[in-house]
């Protein structure tokens, strides 16, 4: 985001920082008023959250972008069950062989 943009966003504070370089324009949200504001958003964190405390038992820096990765390709595709073998398939066999070394290394 260039420096000098416009950015709208909720009033959480730790965005008061963006005024800095920022035209920041907070807007706050009533909840009563509008309980379905960033349902979805929510939704989707909580998601995140339990997919990696449930399928990785917690959460490496190292592989972050890595686990951020596979979230969004499952609920990208989550409509897609029926060809999930395939894809899979195709997934395997165009994708370069990684060895324990390299996941750790």
């Amino acid at each position: 985001i260039e420096p000098g943009s416009t950015i709208s966003s909720d009033a959480y504070r730790s965005y008061h920082a963006l005024a800095k370089e920022y035209n920041h324009q907070p807007i706050r949200f009533n909840v009563k008023d509008n309980p379905d504001h960033l349902k979805w958003l929510h939704t989707m964190i909580s998601n995140a959250k339990a997919f990696i405390a449930g399928t990785f038992h917690g959460l490496d820096s190292k592989h972050l972008q890595s686990y951020l990765n596979e979230f969004c390709f499952r609920t990208n595709r989550r409509q897609f069950e029926g060809q999930m073998f395939n894809r899979l398939l195709a997934a395997c066999v165009s994708t370069d062989t990684v060895t324990y070394g390299d996941l750790t290394a």
